[in-house]
């Protein structure tokens, strides 16, 4: 297959703000995007979220494109999770604490109910968020000295993008139980073993083979990958894992972490880089 020009798509491409996403297309039918936030190891902002949702959103439409690889300019991270610094600048200049619930969850993909493949392409650390846009990727590819893991209970929040019910799914009860309430982080071959990502390669061939994969796919009938991609999510949702995590994120135990003592002191240790101190659970 050869890249697709741009001039192909059937709608344009939509604008990206503060250049938060790099896009390329280096196969026909497949769309790479690269987070581009380097600096901060690609922790997500208000910015490169609202910018996920819409060339996401715009993927889906465009006809053209029948895979999506999503990864990352900076090969340390590929998303270091929130941007906490935003996050408490938010809670300090706003009157109601609460983080606003994105649409399609974390990144724009946490809870997306894909209706065309999307393959992560990782690097370097996924962590909290970043790990929960990892759970519901269809297909990722990891290199070898890549690190995930849920680290919100150590500073006193939460696994609230979507990623608890998906994690329960994929790896059982018990390991879901250790890997959240730990907070420790997953090697590559863990990852694998558990079956959080499709393939381990060498850090240097991590988007080669995400792109290959995506063009193996690619050369499949759409309609095909279309309703294949239907079953697929609907076999994961039924159940339901969204209405397992609706009941958590509308709880009043949700509400009152939020707003809570813990939360405040995690992130204030964050930024003081210190070991946080905790007070009794009032929840």
């Amino acid at each position: 297959m050869s890249p697709q020009h741009e001039s192909s798509f059937n709608e344009p491409i939509p604008a990206i703000a503060d250049d938060v996403l790099k896009l390329s297309f280096p196969a026909e039918h497949v769309l790479h995007i690269a987070m581009n936030r380097p600096k901060a190891y690609n922790a997500m902002n208000a910015a490169m979220e609202r910018a996920l949702n819409v060339i996401f959103d715009w993927f889906e439409r465009e006809p053209t494109l029948y895979v999506a690889v999503l990864g990352s300019t900076q090969k340390k991270a590929w998303c270091a999770g929130q941007d906490l610094k935003e996050m408490r600048e938010r809670r300090e200049n706003v009157s109601n604490p609460l983080v606003e619930k994105s649409r399609n969850g974390f990144g724009g993909m946490s809870t997306r109910f894909t209706k065309k493949p999307i393959i992560g392409a990782i690097n370097g650390f996924a962590m909290g968020g970043g790990s929960e846009m990892v759970v519901n990727l269809d297909l990722a590819v990891l290199g070898e000295s890549a690190t995930l893991g849920f680290p919100e209970v150590k500073r006193g929040v939460t696994v609230g993008a979507g990623g608890v019910p998906r994690l329960v799914r994929l790896v059982g009860h018990m390991r879901a139980t250790e890997l959240l309430l730990t907070g420790r982080p997953i090697s590559a071959h863990e990852a694998l073993q558990l079956g959080l990502v499709t393939r381990v390669v060498p850090d240097a061939q991590v988007d080669t083979e995400a792109v290959k994969l995506a063009q193996e796919i690619a050369s499949n009938s759409p309609d095909s990958i279309r309703v294949l991609m239907h079953g697929i999510r609907l076999s994961g949702e039924v159940a339901s894992v969204d209405r397992a995590f609706a009941l958590n994120m509308n709880s009043a135990e949700w509400d009152a972490m939020w707003s809570g003592e813990n939360l405040k002191e995690g992130l204030k240790a964050f930024a003081e880089r210190r070991e946080p101190k905790w007070r009794p659970s009032k929840l």
